[in-house]
């Protein structure tokens, strides 16, 4: 996946098909991501800043499973592409990764709002949110 892929988001269809009648533990996931995509994501920047690679490493590996968990495959894919950069050393692919993969995220971020939003007032209507784009 190169560094000018479109934007994925969420599979929403896919995440209905895992989920549906479990809204419940779909919220405390959708929590979950929500927080820790944040964090990993800040993390990722400082340590790629830094060229620290085992900590870049870590949060490419951690971003890859919670981002799976919510049926987010663009995001994931795109992490696994910056993994591959880094483990290769390419600074250069791996500053035009990050900032696709920063694109990915913030859009799955926005979606993941929405979700929790609908979850919130009424679960079982989350699966008709329409989610930005």
């Amino acid at each position: 996946m190169g560094a000018t892929s479109a934007l994925t988001g969420i599979n929403l269809a896919s995440l209905q098909d895992a989920f549906s009648g479990s809204e419940d533990i779909l919220q405390q996931m959708l929590g979950l991501f929500e927080v820790q995509a944040r964090e990993r994501m800040a993390q990722l920047r400082v340590s790629l800043a830094a060229w620290d690679v085992t900590t870049a490493r870590q949060c490419l590996h951690s971003l890859v499973n919670i981002a799976g968990a919510v049926h987010a495959y663009g995001m994931s894919e795109q992490t696994k592409a910056l993994g591959d950069a880094v483990k290769h050393d390419d600074r250069l692919m791996s500053d035009q990764l990050l900032a696709a993969l920063t694109r990915e995220a913030d859009l799955v971020l926005r979606q993941t709002s929405a979700l929790l939003v609908a979850l919130a007032k009424a679960p079982a209507s989350v699966w008709s949110v329409v989610l930005p784009d």
